[in-house]
């Protein structure tokens, strides 16, 4: 490039700098990557829609300038696992949690404080109800699952012929196999249960929910560990905050999900 040209590029730089514009390192940074695979309520209810748009506009509106935009990419739950695990990665995934990313002790990635305390439910027919205790409860049965996903309790009943697996593409997918009694049992979190009853009107006439869940777990951010430490830092300072925050408390009733869960 010619010397003329950089010296013109370094000279608009400074101006709008000096006239106080958004900070340079802002205005270069393309979109930050959003990556989920949940693509199924609260999370995603429509195009652009769910808890994950509502969220990713708070933070943005928060944030201004520090943050560049923030667009959501639904994939595949072993795609994303193959995106976060290349050393090139930038960008974050919402509603996980350490142990699904083979990182109990946090140093692979940057975590946030938990957004979210939740819960996997296991789901079956009222004409067929299964009253699970333990994963020893799903022997003799087919559990539904969605393809990507790993159920490491059931893993070994799986192995030793006890439990069949059939998987689906997706949360929905797996709910209408069970709906058609193609599987016996099914796993979904209390936070997607409005979610789920407002999608399909017959749901509590027809799906029975075991008093004992499956697993308690508490979602958080993934950060890559290629983010600006501002960037970075502000996340965790924004979400440890949420809990407290009415804005936030309104956003989860919104979405159909009850405030003791943040």
């Amino acid at each position: 490039m010619p010397v003329a040209a950089l010296s013109r590029r370094h000279c608009l730089a400074l101006a709008l700098t000096a006239l106080g514009g958004a900070p340079a390192r802002a205005m270069g940074h393309a979109a930050l990557p959003v990556l989920s695979y949940y693509d199924y309520p609260p999370f995603s209810t429509g195009p652009g829609q769910g808890l994950t748009q509502s969220l990713l506009t708070l933070l943005q509106e928060r944030a201004g300038s520090l943050l560049p935009p923030m667009h959501e990419e639904l994939l595949p739950r072993r795609r994303v696992a193959a995106l976060v695990g290349r050393s090139d990665w930038m960008g974050l995934v919402p509603w996980v949690s350490p142990a699904w990313f083979q990182d109990l002790e946090r140093h692979r990635f940057i975590w946030t404080e938990p957004l979210m305390q939740d819960e996997d439910l296991v789901a079956s027919l009222k004409s067929r109800p299964v009253d699970y205790k333990e994963p020893a409860s799903l022997k003799g049965l087919t559990l539904g699952g969605v393809f990507g996903h790993v159920y490491p309790e059931t893993e070994v009943l799986v192995k030793a012929g006890d439990v069949q697996r059939l998987d689906s593409f997706s949360q929905e997918s797996c709910l209408r196999m069970l709906l058609l009694g193609r599987v016996d049992a099914m796993f979904i979190s209390r936070s997607g249960l409005a979610g789920w009853r407002q999608r399909l009107p017959d749901f509590d006439a027809r799906i029975h929910i075991a008093d004992t869940p499956r697993l308690r777990y508490q979602r958080r951010l993934l950060l890559s560990p290629l983010m600006p430490t501002e960037q970075s830092d502000w996340l965790r300072r924004a979400v440890s905050g949420l809990p407290q925050d009415p804005a936030w408390r309104e956003l989860l009733l919104q979405h159909g999900v009850e405030p003791t869960l943040s």
